[in-house]
């Protein structure tokens, strides 16, 4: 539930010139508005599951998005009801200039969202259907000029080369070098701890992960309702080798999420607790 210095779990995402919004609790619009974000630029919707407190901004957020100007599609991925959901909460939009389509996911799914741009999901352990995404950013190999030069291919062509396409015989791969790293984000809220969970988040540059509660005791009635400790996120973390971890979603009993930090810190070195305005830039690594 939200409380007066705690809003509900929402995260943008911007890459390049678009956002993407994972889970859109009551009241996001307005944290939304204070960090100074457009609207506009916003064109996919990640919805974890369908409980109140991850769906129900979600008619100020379209509403916010219509008013900001965009007339492109608004595509909304969710478990199983997501339409029907969305078309309950969005009986109180009215009218939107753009196309609003929901693409409802049961776990193990992979769409690409742009050519260099993968969506994957795991399906989670709690009380509803629900989903855990990773998004995942494919980083093309280096152009070699000098290969390109050597083969005999004009510089004018050597963005078609860049592209992935075949110039004169030539393969992309012929004047290119290794593989390179991309960049992985991976959401997890409202699970509780299972093995499949660490193969699905590996090597995250950032993993974004519920804390339900602090306290070692309650870790069996965190299993028993579908969500999972600060130990026990921190080391999925560490299991998975992934670059950040940042604690979300703690219950409201926890009076000071800041309290998870040293517990965290046993278990992972390089976590933060999430709080509102908490931001970030993932960034190649060369």
């Amino acid at each position: 539930m939200p409380l007066p210095d705690r809003p509900l779990t929402a995260l943008l995402i911007r890459i390049r010139n678009q956002t993407i919004l994972f889970d859109c609790g009551e009241g996001t619009q307005i944290t939304w508005r204070r960090n100074g974000w457009p609207f506009r630029p916003t064109g996919t919707i990640l919805l974890s599951h369908l409980h109140a407190d991850h769906v129900a901004g979600l008619p100020g957020i379209l509403f916010n998005i219509a008013h900001a100007g965009r007339t492109e599609p608004v595509t909304i991925y969710g478990p199983p009801r997501t339409y029907e959901i969305t078309r309950n909460l969005t009986s109180i939009v009215g009218w939107v200039p753009y196309d609003l389509r929901v693409v409802e996911l049961d776990g193990d799914d992979e769409v690409r969202l742009a050519e260099d741009l993968t969506l994957r999901t795991q399906r989670l352990r709690h009380p509803v259907h629900c989903l855990g995404y990773a998004l995942e950013i494919r980083r093309n190999p280096r152009f070699d000029p000098e290969r390109a030069a050597a083969r005999g291919i004009a510089m004018t062509d050597w963005k078609r080369l860049q592209r992935g396409e075949i110039v004169d015989g030539v393969h992309p791969a012929d004047v290119t070098g290794p593989p390179r790293r991309g960049l992985k984000l991976a959401l997890v809220t409202d699970t509780s701890a299972f093995a499949d969970l660490i193969p699905f988040v590996a090597g995250s540059d950032l993993l974004v992960c519920e804390s339900m509660y602090i306290d070692d005791a309650e870790a069996e009635k965190a299993a028993e309702r579908g969500h999972m400790t600060t130990r026990q996120a921190a080391r999925l973390a560490a299991s998975a080798n992934v670059g950040q971890l940042w604690l979300t979603h703690f219950s409201p009993s926890v009076q000071d999420p800041q309290d998870a930090l040293a517990l965290a810190n046993e278990e992972f070195p390089h976590a933060v607790v999430g709080e509102t305005g908490l931001s970030t830039t993932l960034r190649f690594r060369d």
